[in-house]
């Protein structure tokens, strides 16, 4: 029990990368979808580390042996900690107040496209101008079917831009962020908010929108 390869630690720094993973995940609007998948299942391997470690080091009749279970505790304040950050607003918030200026310039810049295109980030699938607005459509956002951002400068956006059931929410200044959330069009209302990491509203490619 000795070897460094059982040690405790193993789970305890394990915990950093879904921790970094999921915050990454809720920078954006909608969350990506990647990274949020990837950090439940990195959750779902530190925890099953974590009982095996637990367990393996509590069955041995030692209460040397047992003090050294410490480190484990680090796995649960992690995950708490990590979790309730990114089920807030903070983290989007804090990186689009970081990158806005960026954003700005590279709408000024660039004209409407549907390559891939990125600032920071932030992973476009397309820059669309209409309606007194600049669109920024993000990359397979996971709580939503659509996601984004809106720069509208000396307006605001339209009640309807596309007609599939996309809502807007101010952002800050000119910018707002827009959904086109999962499920039926009457329902467009309900559902994912902007920001935050909401595990029932997460859905993998392919999935079927109920």
């Amino acid at each position: 029990m000795s070897s460094w390869r059982k040690s405790p630690w193993w789970a305890a720094g394990g915990a950093v990368v879904p921790a970094g993973l999921m915050l990454y995940g809720v920078s954006v609007p909608g969350g990506y979808q990647g990274f949020l998948v990837a950090a439940m299942c990195g959750w779902v391997v530190v925890w099953l580390a974590w009982a095996v470690f637990g367990w393996a080091w509590w069955s041995v009749d030692s209460p040397e042996a047992r003090w050294r279970l410490w480190p484990l505790a680090v796995v649960p304040v992690v995950f708490v900690a990590s979790w309730w950050v990114a089920s807030g607003d903070l983290v989007g918030r804090a990186v689009f107040a970081h990158y806005r200026t960026d954003l700005e310039q590279f709408a000024d810049h660039r004209g409407a496209t549907h390559d891939g295109i990125g600032v920071g980030p932030y992973s476009f699938d397309f820059l669309d101008r209409g309606q007194g607005c600049v669109l920024y459509g993000l990359h397979e956002p996971g709580m939503a079917r659509a996601s984004g951002f809106a720069w509208c400068p000396g307006t605001a956006p339209p009640e309807t831009y596309w007609g599939e059931g996309e809502v807007f929410e101010k952002l800050d200044g000119d910018w707002y962020v827009f959904l086109i959330r999962h499920g039926r069009f009457e329902d467009r209302g309900t559902g994912a908010d902007p920001w935050g990491l909401q595990i029932t509203e997460l859905r993998v490619r392919g999935t079927p929108h109920v």
